[in-house]
């Protein structure tokens, strides 16, 4: 469900864990804790992770650029 080593798969699991999972206060907690760090253990940048997780919006990878060719 979430990719290893994608930043936004990390941001997605942790927000995952806050608004779905009703764990309780204590345990979403410990959980997400424990995704940011396997995340970063993969060399992930925290900052990153947590800036997309508190996004209002679910984090989604972003769609790759299309490439545009002009028609002769």
């Amino acid at each position: 469900m979430f990719a290893d080593g994608c930043l936004h798969c990390a941001a997605r699991r942790i927000q995952y864990l806050q608004r779905t999972l009703r764990l309780g206060a204590t345990n979403t907690q410990a959980r997400c804790r424990t995704a940011l760090q396997q995340a970063m253990a993969l060399g992930l940048p925290e900052v990153e992770i947590r800036r997309m997780a508190k996004a209002p919006e679910w984090q989604l990878a972003p769609e790759p650029e299309k490439e545009t060719r002009k028609r002769r």
